[in-house]
């Protein structure tokens, strides 16, 4: 069943600017039955999601609008691969394993913006994610506006050689509440929090010692001010 987001997200492996879609599959759970559905996630990607383009993983929200909730993440694809659709047993199993113990599922797909995303040269991986999405308004050249001063910092992080992973995601369809652009943030431990959220602390500084005084305010933060409507953060725990 193709559908899916982002977590391979972080596989630097992957040949870059190769075109990455993903779709998130946010599940509403039944409360009573949240347990078997964790079950029945992880029997159904057993059987149909364990690798290449197939890869899928399940992660449980903790914070933001969809708390409560989890999503099941799937790809890297292309747009070639969502024209594929899952044979009538792969969808019986979704319904059996997965359907059966939720109250309502929806999709939102996601591409990666090469670009804009940054990884250090050491990592590893992760179970945690913090999601920081932006709400783009209707302001003319929203997206490549947001993107440029997104980019810039990223452009930092690599001067700097920060050590974070930052991968940045936008819509190819456009939401109704603008949500299209997504930074994502894997962390191991939430002690991170205790100096900085998202970004390296001080890094505001950091940015203005390369780009000159005022120059956070003016290519980033003006920026925001300008071209979105706020944003929200969600963090995600993977369910192994």
């Amino acid at each position: 069943m193709r559908l899916l987001i982002l977590f391979l997200l972080f596989s630097t492996s992957l040949i870059a600017q190769e075109t990455m879609i993903y779709e998130n599959i946010i599940l509403t759970p039944n409360k009573k039955l949240e347990g078997k559905l964790i079950s029945g996630v992880k029997l159904h990607n057993a059987k149909y999601h364990t690798g290449g383009k197939s890869a899928a993983s399940l992660y449980s929200i903790l914070t933001g609008p969809n708390s409560g909730k989890f999503v099941w993440l799937d790809g890297p694809m292309t747009y070639a691969d969502l024209d594929q659709k899952p044979d009538a047993a792969h969808m019986a199993d979704w319904g059996k394993n997965i359907q059966s113990y939720i109250t309502d599922e929806k999709i939102k797909h996601a591409k990666l913006h090469w670009e804009a995303s940054y990884t250090p040269a050491e990592f590893g991986s992760s179970d945690y994610l913090l999601i920081r999405t932006f709400k783009l308004n209707n302001k003319a050249n929203g997206m490549a506006k947001v993107l440029e001063a997104i980019t810039k910092i990223k452009e930092v992080l690599v001067a700097t050689n920060a050590p974070i992973v930052r991968r940045v995601y936008v819509s190819p369809f456009r939401s109704e509440n603008g949500e299209d652009i997504s930074l994502v943030y894997p962390f191991k431990s939430f002690t991170r929090f205790e100096k900085s959220n998202g970004l390296p602390e001080n890094f505001a500084a950091s940015y203005e010692e390369i780009n000159g005084l005022g120059s956070w305010r003016r290519d980033i933060a003006e920026v925001l001010e300008t071209y979105t409507n706020g944003r929200y953060d969600e963090i995600r725990v993977l369910q192994k």
